[in-house]
């Protein structure tokens, strides 16, 4: 592509190209694939006189084809040239830089605004400068577009297969599983197990990530960089830490209409799991329906009410309030009329925290008592039915022995009155392991737990505690001025 430097092609024009390599899929993240691409084309540029490779673009373990995929690197190729910070663009192969005929229409505009940019690649001479070498590319390009779709297409239907079989697909080992995908990791399954009974017990989402990240776990990709939330909530909620295969994250259904059980150690049982899902997905609790979320740095916050209009009091930091000095760091206040309340009563704030802990001290012993059986179901029955119809259902419309107009008629109502009762299970279950999860050695281990755990033990002993006013010129803290109101 030599020609494509128009007037300028003399040997001391320095012709300033950006290299870009790309491969779809790094596994091991060492970046070979496009380390080879770069030594290529920098061989080639480097036997044509005036050719300096200015800079290297690399989209690293990127699709092409996909078309909801950002390549960073791709987009500042462009916008360089575009620019005309580069003269030009090398790469190993066309379908390197565009697998999607959009992606090709973007770079073609650029030559076609610039005709004196230089083109080149290492297996192909396409001139993008002509209308010619822009037919060639676009055939090109379609070409390899319908080669990765129908690629796609057989992958697809292999991971189908498989899933269908209950069997291990490719890619990275599940965080919790060894590489062989089948044996349990004991140290990944303990931090999963760990993290579960913390969610139940009331934890935040966001507790745990950072505390994760604090220890410097990762995914399995190991991709160097601290784990998000949103991994973190794909980890903990992933079907197949009950045994279910997963497809997308979500339990892939077979053709009788029943969850897929896979072939490998599960590390919960079914019920955690709907019961870890239903807490991440935001299933309705008892503290959430009477405004009581884990949302609050303090410990009594929205427990605490006025005895004088019975608004729930929260806490604030007092500006006076000086490190060093003997007073409260912080109040717990009715709130003021404009904001629902009357305003008229207040507490201080680390005396009132530490009488209530005393409080769930003193009640250690009914945590330890033996715990009871956890009640059942009332719709456990109904459930099993409903799966067993639909399951029936799916079966005969697979075998042809109805019509598939027919089936959907009759599998909407029992779809619906099965989400229905799912979500009531979910909900059942929640409450049972909270219940559960919320029991600790109150005389070791409360003050280190965070702060949404603890409101969850108070939560469980009590169900409000009602202030009234201390009266004028009051400084001391009076505990009879609290009425408790204990959880049945």
């Amino acid at each position: 592509m030599y020609g494509a430097l128009g007037g300028g092609g003399g040997v001391n024009v320095v012709v300033r190209l950006g290299g870009y390599a790309r491969i779809s899929l790094d596994k091991d993240g060492e970046e070979l694939g496009v380390e080879r691409q770069r030594r290529d084309y920098r061989q080639v540029a480097g036997v044509r006189p005036g050719w300096e490779v200015a800079r290297d673009y690399t989209d690293n373990d990127v699709s092409a084809f996909k078309r909801n995929v950002v390549r960073p690197e791709f987009e500042r190729l462009l916008a360089d040239l575009e620019s005309g910070v580069l003269d030009g663009v090398i790469a190993y192969d066309l379908d390197r830089l565009a697998r999607q005929p959009r992606d090709l229409e973007r770079l073609i505009d650029v030559f076609e605004d610039r005709p004196e940019l230089v083109f080149c690649t290492i297996t192909n001479d396409i001139d993008l400068s002509t209308s010619d070498g822009r037919t060639m590319a676009r055939v090109m390009v379609a070409f390899a577009n319908k080669a990765s779709a129908d690629t796609g297409r057989r992958v697809a239907r292999k991971h189908r297969e498989l899933a269908d079989a209950g069997k291990n697909g490719g890619g990275f080992p599940p965080f919790g599983w060894k590489s062989d995908r089948v044996t349990i990791d004991p140290e990944q399954a303990a931090l999963i197990t760990k993290a579960h009974e913390a969610l139940l017990a009331g934890t935040r989402l966001s507790t745990i990530t950072a505390e994760w990240q604090k220890k410097g776990i990762q995914t399995s990709r190991n991709t160097g960089k601290p784990i998000t939330r949103v991994a973190l909530k794909g980890i903990l909620r992933n079907p197949r830490l009950a045994g279910f295969r997963a497809v997308k994250g979500e339990k892939h259904i077979g053709a009788d209409g029943k969850p897929v059980m896979g072939l490998w150690e599960p590390i919960c049982t079914p019920a955690r799991l709907d019961a870890v899902a239903a807490v991440l997905d935001g299933v309705k609790s008892r503290y959430q329906k009477n405004n009581l979320s884990n949302n609050h740095k303090y410990l009594l916050s929205g427990i605490l009410r006025c005895s004088e209009c019975s608004t729930r009091m929260m806490a604030n930091m007092r500006s006076s309030w000086k490190e060093g000095s003997k007073g409260s760091r912080f109040t717990y206040r009715c709130p003021a009329a404009k904001d629902g309340g009357c305003g008229k009563v207040s507490r201080a704030g680390e005396p009132l925290d530490l009488h209530i802990i005393n409080l769930i001290h003193d009640a250690e012993a009914r945590l330890k008592a033996p715990a009871s059986e956890p009640a059942e179901w009332a719709g456990a029955a109904r459930l099993a039915e409903v799966e067993q119809e639909i399951g029936a259902l799916v079966s005969a419309m697979n075998a042809k022995k109805i019509s598939a107009a027919t089936a959907i008629a009759m599998l909407e109502p029992l779809e619906k009155e099965r989400d229905d009762l799912t979500y009531e299970h979910s909900r059942h279950a929640v409450e049972q392991m909270k219940v559960s999860a919320a029991t600790v050695d109150l005389s070791e281990e409360f003050e280190r737990l965070p702060i949404e755990r603890q409101r969850a033990v108070v939560l469980k002993h009590i169900k409000a505690i009602m202030v009234q006013p201390a009266g004028r010129g009051a400084r001391k803290f009076n505990p009879d001025l609290l009425d408790v109101v204990w959880a049945a």
